[in-house]
C-alpha cells in the first residue's frame, strides 16, 4: 500500500525562480528577516523551497517508518505520535541483539543457563565467584598424604623421602667447585670437547652488525651501540627530521654531523645534530658562506 504524505517540496525544478546559493547566503534579510512590502519573488521562493523540502523529508521518514499517512491536517498531536512511532521502528530495525557474530543490545539475567545471547549481572558473577572459592577451599581433604606424611600440617620432605642424596653423601661423590685436576692432567682423547666444539654448544655474546651506509654496530658484551649513516638527499639552510636505523633501547648519548662538502665550491658549511629521542634525531644545514645543497654524515652514540 502506498502511504500518503500532504506535505510536498516547493519549487523544486531545475529551472525554478529561485535566488542563487550565494545570493541568498549573502542577503541581510537572512539575519534580519524580510522589510515591510519589498520582498522579491525568486528570494521568497527560495526560502519556501528550503523549509518545504525538509518538512517533506520529515514527513516521508514518519509515514515510511510509522506505517501510516502523513496528512496536512493541522494535527500536531497526531504528527508527533507517529514521529515517536518511526524512530522507535527505525532504532528497533537498525539495533540487532547482541550474539556471537555481531554486535547489539544485550539482556542480563540472574539465572546460570546456557544462553549465548544472556549476559550475567554483576551480582550473579559475585554468587559464582564465592561458590567456587567455597569449592576450592574444601577441596583438599587433610586425610590425604604425600609420601606417607598427612596434610594436617607442613611437610617437611629429607633427601631419602624423595630418593634423592643427602648433603654429606654428594659431597663424597661430586668434586667441589674449584677443585681442578694438577696442570698437566688432561682426559684421554675423544673424552673432551674442542675449543670449536665447545664454542658452538655454549651460549656466547657476540657482537653484531648491520653493515650499510646506514648501519650499526652492538657490543655483545656492554650493550654499547654505535650507528652512522648519512642524509638520502642534499639539504639547502634546513634541518629535517631522521630515524635511527635501529632503536636504542636506553638512550642516545652523544650524535655529530658534517657536511658532504664539495672541496671546489667555495664558501663554507655546517652541519649540526640534535638527539629527538631513542629513535630519531634532527639534522641541519647552516649555509654559512655558501648556497650550494649539501648531504650530511653523522655518527651516534648510545646503548
Amino acid at each position: 500500500m502506498s502511504l500518503k504524505n500532504d506535505f510536498k517540496a516547493f519549487s523544486v525544478n531545475n529551472d525554478a525562480n529561485v535566488v542563487l546559493q550565494e545570493k541568498y547566503e549573502a542577503n541581510p534579510s537572512l539575519q534580519t528577516g524580510f522589510p515591510p512590502n519589498t520582498i522579491s519573488i525568486d528570494l521568497l521562493n527560495k526560502v519556501l523551497r528550503q523549509s518545504s523540502i525538509i518538512s517533506s523529508v520529515i514527513a516521508d521518514f514518519i509515514a515510511t517508518q510509522s506505517g501510516s499517512d502523513t496528512l496536512d491536517d493541522g494535527d500536531i498531536v497526531k504528527l508527533t505520535t507517529q514521529l515517536d512511532k518511526a524512530l522507535e521502528q527505525k532504532i528497533t530495525t537498525k539495533v540487532p541483539s547482541a550474539s556471537l557474530t555481531q554486535k547489539g543490545v544485550v539482556q542480563l539475567t540472574s539465572v546460570v543457563g546456557d544462553s549465548d545471547a544472556l549476559a550475567v549481572t554483576q551480582k550473579l558473577a559475585q554468587e559464582l565467584v564465592n561458590s567456587l572459592n567455597g569449592n576450592i577451599n574444601g577441596r583438599v581433604p587433610n586425610s590425604r598424604k604425600v609420601n606417607g606424611k598427612v596434610l594436617s600440617s607442613d611437610i617437611n620432605l629429607s633427601a631419602g623421602d624423595v630418593g634423592s642424596y643427602d648433603k654429606s653423601e654428594s659431597d663424597g661423590k661430586y668434586q667441589l667447585r674449584g677443585n681442578y685436576q694438577p696442570a698437566g692432567n688432561y682426559a684421554p682423547a675423544g673424552q673432551s670437547y674442542t675449543k670449536a666444539e665447545s664454542d658452538s654448544r655454549y651460549d656466547r655474546n657476540r657482537n653484531t652488525a648491520l653493515k650499510a651506509t646506514n648501519g650499526w654496530w652492538k657490543c655483545g658484551d656492554t650493550g654499547m651501540i654505535y650507528q652512522w649513516g648519512q642524509t638520502p638527499s642534499t639539504l639547502s639552510e634546513e634541518s629535517r627530521n631522521y630515524d635511527f636505523p635501529i632503536a636504542f633501547p636506553s638512550t642516545c648519548v652523544i650524535g655529530v654531523a658534517a657536511p658532504n662538502y664539495n672541496s671546489t665550491e667555495r664558501g663554507s658549511l655546517s652541519a649540526y645534530f640534535s638527539i629527538n629521542s631513542n629513535t630519531s634525531f634532527r639534522l641541519t644545514l647552516d649555509q654559512a658562506s655558501n648556497d650550494q645543497p649539501a648531504g650530511v654524515f653523522w655518527f651516534a652514540i648510545g646503548w
